[in-house]
C-alpha cells in the first residue's frame, strides 16, 4: 500500500498573492524505513522537491528568493506534521547522532 501525506497548503498562497486558494503536494513515504538515514534522505528530498514545484507554480517565477524560502520551508513543516505520529518519531530517531 502506498502512503502519501497531501499537505494543504494555503497559508503560502494567501501570503503572497493574497488569494484564498489552497494548493495541495502529495509527497509518497510508505515505501521508505524513516528510521534510516537513507530514509529519512529520501523523504527530505521529496519534500524538497514538491516545495519547489509548489512554491514555483503558486507563487510564480517572479517571486523574491526570501519568499520562496519562506514558501519551501512553510511546505516542509506543513508536510512533517502531516506524517502520521509514528512516521514522525521514525524520521526523528534517524535524525540521532550515531554512538559506537
Amino acid at each position: 500500500m502506498t502512503r502519501t501525506i497531501a499537505a494543504v497548503l494555503a497559508a503560502c498562497t494567501l501570503a503572497a498573492a493574497g488569494a484564498a486558494s489552497a494548493q495541495e503536494a502529495r509527497i509518497a513515504y510508505g515505501d521508505l524505513d524513516l528510521a534510516t538515514t537513507a530514509g529519512a534522505a529520501t523523504f527530505d528530498a521529496r519534500v524538497q522537491k514538491a516545495a519547489r514545484s509548489f512554491c514555483r507554480e503558486s507563487r510564480g517565477a517572479t517571486t523574491r528568493i526570501s519568499d520562496r524560502a519562506a514558501c519551501e520551508r512553510a511546505v516542509r513543516e506543513e508536510a512533517m506534521s502531516q506524517l502520521p505520529e509514528y512516521a514522525q518519531v521514525r524520521y526523528a530517531v534517524s535524525r540521532l547522532p550515531v554512538t559506537a
